[in-house]
Formats: structure tokens, sequence, C-alpha cells
């Protein structure tokens, strides 16, 4: 908060972090549910996704890419820290996660777990806050068996 923040700032100002944590949450809830339709809810038109060794630009080519979730049978993104500087009709963030993935390994059940740091730029249009560009960062990941005996060797999955 700057120090000469009026009241009526320091409000919108926490009206807008408001916004863009529910798009945060958004974004997380559109993952799991792979409802890849609510794309225009999110991001840009001609918004961006990037990570080590992918690009993804516009809704057709996010659509596609984010496809490759469907390779688990259940994920689940905990939205944590999250920080924004609003300047007008734009902004800048970071987005802390934690992504829990369920896939199976040699017909065993395993969970993929990755820490995850956004670094995000939004823009606001016609009033809804959309992310414009989203740089994954991970920060650590671990993939392990769900069921393990004392030994730590994985089991099948308990009926």
């Amino acid at each position: 908060m700057a120090p000469t923040e009026t009241p009526e700032a320091r409000v919108e100002r926490r009206e807008d972090e408001a916004q863009l944590r529910d798009l945060a949450y958004r974004y997380a809830s559109m993952m799991d549910r792979m409802q890849f339709d609510w794309l225009s809810q999110v991001f840009a038109e001609d918004g961006v996704l990037s990570g080590p060794g992918y690009e993804m630009v516009g809704h057709d080519q996010l659509r596609q890419g984010l496809q490759a979730l469907d390779q688990f049978s259940a994920t689940l993104h905990g939205v944590l820290n999250t920080c924004f500087e609003v300047e007008g009709d734009t902004a800048t963030g970071e987005v802390y996660c934690v992504a829990n993935h369920v896939h199976e390994v040699d017909g065993l059940p395993f969970r993929l777990d990755m820490g995850i740091r956004y670094e995000d730029t939004y823009v606001r249009l016609a009033g809804d806050w959309l992310i414009q560009r989203r740089k994954f960062n991970m920060v650590w990941e671990s993939d392990m068996p769900m069921h393990v005996n004392p030994e730590g060797r994985p089991l099948a999955a308990k009926p």
C-alpha cells in the first residue's frame, strides 16, 4: 500500500485483488474439471501459457494443449499465496499452487504432485480480469505410488 493511498483507492485495489484471486480459482477449477469451454472466462483471446519447452497462444492452442490432462484420472489444483500489482486495466502477479495428478504406472496408482509458481500478466476487458500471459514455473515435483507396503514397494489399489 502506498503511504498516500486514499481509503477509496484502497477499496478499489482490494476489489481488484479479490477479482484476480477469483480468476486464479477459476483457472484451477477449469483445469480440474477439464472444462476448456471456460477458456474465454480465464484467458484473453490471444492469451499465452508457457513453460519449459512449450508455449500455447490463443484459445485454440490452449484447448488443444491442455487436453493432455486427460492422461490423469484426476487432478486437484490448490491455489495458495497470491500477490498482485494493479496499474489501471493491467496487472502482474504471482500465484502459488500445489497440483496433484492421479495416474497409473505399470497398472499401479501413482500421484504426481507439483509445487508451481505462476508468473502472470493480466488485462481487464469489458470489466473482467483475464490472464494475458501465464508462465508455469515448476518449483518441485514428486511422483510416488499411492499405496506402499512397509518396505516402500508399490501396491495395487485396495478395492
